[in-house]
């Protein structure tokens, strides 16, 4: 497979074999960039992927390392809980607090338990940086889904800004814009990309929208049916689905 990374060189590296519905999945990887993106068709394994790397999924056999320490190894029987693991994630369905308003759902993402001062005030700039100012007062059940899914992301993005490990957490994000109308959505993806980049919090996150992986220019991983058909750089890897899809926009 072209461009892909030795694993001296990943922040994470990836080898599973899993069975999910009709897809039987086999892929490795290695993540060396600040953002990588997981692209393919609805159905192909991506969220199946990001669950086992966070922990939901346990493949029938396979290997994950981040940073030197093993997250599961089926040969040896290893296997780290998801809250035990330096991983943060977001999935596609918003889970909030419908008793709590947008900002203590965003504070709860809080891990500096000895700094819950800093930690509010990383709360303040995430709130702000995803437009969740003028919805800070308000309750989950007054928010439409977009809405509400913008408060789910960014509070795991708290959660991994104030991560208590050694090690700099990586941040899963499954569909993290969906929903959202175009304008809003690059506006998000630049200020995330450059926020997170201060932070040196590196991201893997899935999509199937060919404008948010062009939008993020991240590093991306082509999935189809199970398997890796290309990493490397997204002008590179997904240049045949630009060209078709401005032919059809030509057509039209």
């Amino acid at each position: 497979m072209e461009g892909r990374p030795t694993l001296s060189d990943s922040l994470l590296d990836v080898r599973m074999r899993h069975r999910v519905g009709g897809v039987a999945l086999d892929v490795e990887f290695g993540l060396t960039a600040p953002w990588t993106v997981l692209f393919g068709p609805s159905g192909s394994g991506k969220t199946t992927v990001l669950r086992a790397i966070a922990g939901f999924v346990r493949p029938a056999e396979g290997r994950i390392v981040k940073g030197g320490d093993v997250l599961i190894d089926t040969a040896a029987g290893e296997f780290v809980p998801a809250h035990r693991r330096p991983v943060r994630s977001a999935a596609q369905t918003a889970w909030l607090f419908p008793h709590k308003t947008v900002r203590w759902n965003l504070v709860y993402g809080n891990g500096w338990t000895t700094k819950p001062v800093d930690g509010m005030g990383v709360a303040e700039e995430v709130m702000s940086l995803f437009r969740l100012r003028e919805l800070a007062d308000r309750m989950p059940a007054d928010l439409s889904g977009g809405e509400r899914q913008r408060v789910s992301v960014a509070r795991t993005v708290v959660s991994a800004r104030t991560f208590r490990g050694a090690v700099c957490p990586l941040l899963l994000l499954d569909e993290p814009f969906t929903g959202l109308d175009a304008a809003l959505r690059d506006e998000l993806v630049i200020g995330l990309r450059e926020w997170l980049g201060l932070w040196k919090v590196p991201v893997l996150s899935v999509t199937h929208d060919l404008g948010e992986a062009f939008q993020l220019g991240a590093e991306v991983i082509k999935l189809a049916d199970g398997r890796i058909v290309e990493q490397g750089q997204v002008e590179v890897v997904l240049a045949e689905e630009r060209r078709r899809l401005l032919e059809r926009l030509r057509a039209e």
